[in-house]
């Protein structure tokens, strides 16, 4: 069990940056946050760059630790990309977030390795320009004062294997982000000890659960913790024996998959006190 954890939430939960949005979470008793939104959410509607500070501070007046900020990703904006103008402007918006995220005091930069889908004879390929890019924005990180987490992905996403994980980072100074949701063809436990015994460190994690449908098919839901198949007190002591002492940064939507109605604020950090308290 994690101790004196922290607990935290994406804003794929709020979908909004505003003060009001940053108090009800920590009147619910939540810490920390990890800004995610999409490339026109960044860019055009809340315009990050320049306003990176100001949201950070709205936060801290809040009570809340700018902990993340979740670098935008889509079929198009994929750092593996095979067409290199677009590769290009992936890595050119990535740095621009990275820069004004360190300015205003964020603390790591979430990173998918990759989009999909990627068939197995171009796997390496994806692989040599995802790693460049790796390279280029862990030096981005370094400059701003940020570490850059890579997060492992489902399906035929890079990095869905512990084995394409190590292979990928190793060497290039990057940690990695720890989806609990994403491990389809390998045990979530296996996984984060494989990175433990790689020396790869868990920066930062993404807390949800997931099951298998009615087809039993499994693949990632981003429910609660207890409503799907993870074995939460395994899971939480690999976690912890990787030296991970960030906090639990819960990646559920306001209304998960398998609800009708959405979530509190209440219902959420409720949640996390429980898992935290090893009672999932």
């Amino acid at each position: 069990m994690l101790k004196k954890i922290r607990l935290g939430t994406s804003l794929c939960f709020t979908r909004e940056i505003s003060f009001d949005a940053f108090r009800r979470l920590a009147e619910a008793g939540i810490d920390s946050i990890e800004y995610s939104f999409g490339y026109n959410y960044y860019m055009n509607k809340a315009e990050y760059p320049s306003h990176a500070v100001k949201y950070a501070n709205l936060a801290k007046k809040a009570g809340l630790e700018n902990w993340s900020i979740h670098l935008p990703f889509s079929g198009r904006l994929d750092i593996s990309n095979p067409q290199n103008e677009l590769r290009d402007v992936t890595i050119y918006t990535n740095k621009t977030l990275i820069r004004a995220a360190g300015r205003a005091g964020v603390k790591v930069a979430v990173l998918h390795p990759s989009s999909e889908p990627i068939a197995e004879e171009d796997r390496p390929m994806r692989m040599e320009k995802s790693r460049r890019a790796i390279e280029t924005l862990q030096a981005e990180c370094e400059k701003a004062g940020m570490k850059l987490a890579v997060e492992n992905l489902p399906r035929t996403c890079l990095c869905r294997t512990s084995d394409e994980m190590i292979e990928l980072l190793s060497g290039t100074g990057a940690g990695v982000v720890f989806d609990t949701n994403h491990c389809l063809v390998e045990d979530n436990v296996h996984y984060v000890n494989a990175l433990t015994r790689a020396g790869l460190k868990i920066i930062s994690v993404h807390i949800s659960d997931y099951y298998r449908d009615e087809n039993g098919v499994l693949d990632e839901r981003h429910v609660l913790p207890g409503e799907g198949i993870n074995d939460w007190k395994k899971l939480l002591a690999a976690i912890k024996k990787n030296g991970y002492d960030g906090p639990l940064m819960y990646e559920v939507p306001c209304k998960p998959k398998n609800r009708e109605s959405a979530l509190t604020e209440a219902e959420l950090a409720d949640n996390m006190r429980r898992l935290a308290a090893g009672l999932i």
